[in-house]
C-alpha cells in the first residue's frame, strides 16, 4: 500500500515517529518467527500466526535494494537459528558434503525472501480486504511449486503449526498447502487490520487516540474472522470424530517400538565399533519389547552395511529371535545392491537405500527401496528401486505398512501414493546425523504430523539421532523422543483403510494457488504496461 495515496481530510501521517517506531519491529519480527519455527528450545506456534505481520509492515515501507536487503537479512537471521547444524558432533562428513551444505544454506532464506516480496507485490492491486487472500495465494503457490518439483524444504509455513491440532485438520482436504495458506492469511489479515485501522492520525498532535478507517477495517475483519472460523470449526468436528473413534476402539491396532540409536557419528568403522553398535540395537529393542512393542523399528542407516546374504545376519538378525515376541517383527534400514549393476566394477555399482521387514524367526518378509534420491548427496551411490511406492506386507497382525526413507516424508506425494496403494499405517526411517546435535530432527519429524492428517494414518517417525514420534491419525503427538539421546519410545498404531479427499485428489491446492499466482502475475505486469 503506497504511503502517498490520498488520505481523508484533516488526517496525516507522522513519518518521523513512524520511522522511529519501525526499528523496534525488526527484533520483534525476528523473535516471533524464531519462536514459531520448530525448535527444541522454545517453540510457540502463535509466532507463525503473528511473525509475518510485522515483516509485511516493514517491507511495505522500503523500496528497491533496501527492501531486498532488509527482507533477506531478516530471513537470514531466522533461518540461521532454525536451520543451524552442529558439524562438530559429526566426524564422518566429507569435504564435498560440507561444501554442498554451504551452497544450499543461502538458498533457504532466498526462498522466503522471494515468497515475502512477491506475495506483497502481486497482491498490491487487490482491494484491501482481499489482499490477505492474495498474499496467502502467492506464498502457497510458491511453496506448492517446490513441492510439485519434489524440492524437500522441511519448512513449509504451515508446518510451524504442528502442535496446534485444531488449526491443521484441514490438511486431510487441502494437504499441508491449505495449512500454509491459512497461516499466511492470518498474518496478512493482522497486518491489514493495523494498516487500515490504526495508521491514520489526527492533524492535531495533542490528540492521543488514532482514528479508525472503518470503511476498510470491517470488511477485512469479517473476511479474516469468516475464513478462520470455518477452518477452526472444521478442526473441531474432525477432532471430535477421532475422539469418538478412539473411545470406541473401532480400528485394529498394534504396539510399536521406535529405536533412536544416536550412533555412527564417529569416524571409527572397525569391527569392534560395529559390534558395539549392534549390541546397542539389541538392548534398545529388548527395552521396547519389555514396554509392550510388537513391531520394533530401527532407523535408516542402523547397520551401515549390506545385510542380506552376508555374514552379518548371524550377528544382527539371529539375536532378535530371542528378543521379539512370537508374533513380532523388525524393520531395519540397510544398504542392498542393485542386481542390475552387480556385473560392473565395484566403483560403478549402485545400491538401494532399503527398509527390510523380518518376522520373529528371522525370515525376510518383504523389502522396500527408497524411490526419491536426494540430488548430489545420494545420487552418486543410490538409485530408486524399480518396485515403486509399494507397502510392505506385514501379515495379518500388522497389515500393509507404508515405509518412507528419510526426506521422502518431507513431501506429501510419497505417503499419499503409499496410502492409495493400500498402506494402513505409515513409517518413516531416517538418519539426520549429517546435521549433528541440532534442530533438524525436529524440523524433519514434525512434518509427520501432516502426513498423518493428510492420509488419516498413524505415522511412526524413527530417526538415528532422536526426535522419534508416534502420531495419531488426528495429528496428535502420542509419544515424542528427545533429540540426541539414545533410547526408545513406544506407542499404539491404528490400522486404517479410509481414503481422505487429499489422498484421492492430490495436490490440487498447490496447483490452484500456483495458477492463481500466475494470473496475478499477468495482471500485475499488464497494469504496469498500461501505466507505462
Amino acid at each position: 500500500m503506497k504511503l502517498d495515496q490520498e488520505r481523508p481530510t484533516g488526517q496525516r501521517l507522522l513519518p518521523t515517529e513512524r520511522k522511529r517506531s519501525d526499528r523496534w519491529l525488526i527484533p520483534i519480527a525476528i523473535g516471533l518467527l524464531c519462536l514459531g519455527s520448530p525448535n527444541r528450545w522454545l517453540h510457540w506456534f502463535p509466532g507463525a500466526l503473528l511473525g509475518l505481520a510485522p515483516l509485511f509492515y516493514l517491507c511495505e515501507r522500503q523500496q528497491g535494494w533496501r527492501r531486498l536487503g532488509l527482507t533477506y537479512g531478516l530471513w537470514f537471521c531466522v533461518c540461521l537459528y532454525a536451520f543451524w547444524v552442529d558439524p562438530f558432533s559429526v566426524q564422518v562428513l566429507s569435504a564435498w558434503e560440507i561444501l554442498g551444505g554451504f551452497v544450499v544454506a543461502p538458498l533457504i532464506p532466498l526462498f522466503f525472501t522471494t515468497a515475502t516480496l512477491l506475495s506483497l507485490d502481486l497482491s498490491r492491486p487487490l482491494p484491501d480486504w482481499v489482499r490477505p487472500l492474495g498474499i496467502a495465494t502467492v506464498w502457497t503457490g510458491l511453496d506448492g511449486l517446490l513441492g510439485l518439483l519434489w524440492s524437500p524444504i522441511p519448512f513449509h509455513w504451515g508446518s510451524l503449526l504442528f502442535d496446534w491440532p485444531l488449526g491443521i485438520q484441514i490438511a486431510d482436504v487441502t494437504g499441508i498447502w491449505g495449512v500454509t495458506f491459512f497461516a499466511v492469511f492470518v498474518n496478512g489479515v493482522l497486518w491489514q487490520l493495523v494498516e487500515q485501522g490504526w495508521r491514520l492520525w489526527p492533524t492535531n498532535p495533542s490528540t492521543a487516540s488514532p482514528v479508525v478507517d472503518q470503511s476498510r477495517f470491517w470488511p477485512t475483519f469479517a473476511c479474516g474472522l469468516g475464513l478462520s472460523g470455518l477452518v477452526l470449526a472444521y478442526g473441531a468436528v474432525r477432532l471430535a470424530h477421532f475422539d469418538a473413534l478412539a473411545a470406541g476402539n473401532r480400528d485394529p491396532n498394534f504396539r510399536v517400538g521406535a529405536v533412536q540409536q544416536v550412533a555412527w557419528l564417529e569416524a571409527d568403522r572397525s569391527w569392534d565399533y560395529r559390534m558395539e553398535r549392534y549390541r546397542e540395537l539389541h538392548q534398545l529393542s529388548a527395552q521396547a519389547v519389555a514396554e509392550g512393542a510388537e513391531l520394533v523399528i530401527w532407523p535408516e542407516g542402523a547397520l551401515r552395511a549390506r545385510l542380506l546374504n552376508t555374514g552379518l545376519e548371524p550377528y544382527v538378525i539371529e539375536p532378535m529371535q530371542g528378543i521379539l515376541p512370537p508374533t513380532g517383527a523388525l524393520i531395519t534400514g540397510a544398504t542392498e545392491p542393485d542386481p542390475r549393476t552387480a556385473h560392473l566394477p565395484e566403483e560403478q555399482q549402485r545400491f538401494f537405500n532399503t527398509a527390510l521387514l523380518f518376522d520373529a524367526e528371522g525370515n525376510l518378509l518383504d523389502l522396500f527401496g527408497k524411490q526419491w534420491i536426494f540430488p548430489y548427496f545420494e545420487s552418486g551411490r543410490y538409485v530408486p528401486s524399480p518396485d515403486g511406492y509399494r507397502p510392505l506386507a506385514g501379515g495379518e497382525r500388522f497389515g500393509l505398512l507404508g515405509v518412507m526413507v528419510c526426506l521422502e516424508s518431507v513431501l506429501p506425494a510419497p505417503s499419499r501414493t503409499l496410502t492409495r496403494n493400500g498402506a494402513e499405517s505409515l513409517i518413516v526411517i531416517s538418519d539426520d546425523s549429517w546435521f549433528g546435535d541440532s534442530h533438524w530432527p525436529m524440523l524433519h519429524g514434525k512434518l509427520s504430523v501432516f502426513r498423518a492428517i493428510e492420509n488419516r494414518r498413524s505415522v511412526v517417525f524413527v530417526n538415528n539421532t532422536g526426535g522419534n514420534l508416534v502420531v495419531d491419525p488426528s495429528g496428535r503427538l502420542q509419544q515424542t523422543g528427545p533429540i540426541f539421546q539414545r533410547g526408545v519410545i513406544t506407542g499404539e498404531v491404528m490400522r486404517r483403510s479410509e481414503q481422505t479427499f487429499f489422498s484421492r485428489s492430490g495436490d490440487w491446492m498447490a496447483w490452484l494457488t500456483l495458477a492463481l499466482s500466475l494470473g496475478l502475475l499477468r495482471w500485475r505486469w499488464g497494469s504496469r504496461s498500461r501505466r507505462g
